[in-house]
């Protein structure tokens, strides 16, 4: 595993991304809709060599699965994004250690469109509750 990104759940995408980019960190995707994740994204790059990167989401509608953390939190880190080669083997080996799976393994079509992946490429997420404190992504880029 390594680290992939940080999501920030924020209520307007573009105030956040002009802070980061006011100190230095490129965008590298712009705004994607994914209708599966019912989010907004755009992705920030802030390790050499687009390494590392910030996420930043924002719900695409009411029903989104961070709409709650956003109203009781008003936003903040959400999680911490780890890519792995095989999410399924990572998942199984996640839930040996005590993890909980929050959302099973889907079909990421908004990082394939931000990133420019082939169609034929599909990338799959997961989503863990570490110690029940502590939500970690697992992110299997297309295949």
């Amino acid at each position: 595993m390594r680290l992939h990104h940080i999501g920030l759940v924020v209520p307007q995408m573009t105030e956040v991304g002009e802070a980061l980019e006011s100190l230095g960190f490129q965008a590298v995707t712009s705004t994607e809709s994914d209708p599966i994740q019912e989010v907004s994204a755009r992705f920030v790059a802030v390790g050499s060599e687009q390494e590392l990167y910030i996420e930043i989401l924002e719900p695409a509608q009411v029903t989104s699965p961070i709409s709650n953390f956003l109203d009781k939190r008003g936003g903040g880190l959400h999680h911490l994004c780890f890519q792995v080669d095989d999410i399924d083997r990572a998942a199984e080996e996640l839930i040996s250690t005590g993890a909980e799976m929050v959302r099973q393994p889907v079909e990421c079509v908004g990082y394939d469109r931000s990133f420019g992946l082939a169609p034929s490429q599909t990338t799959r997420i997961a989503f863990f509750r570490i110690s029940g404190v502590l939500l970690v992504e697992l992110l299997e880029e297309g295949r």
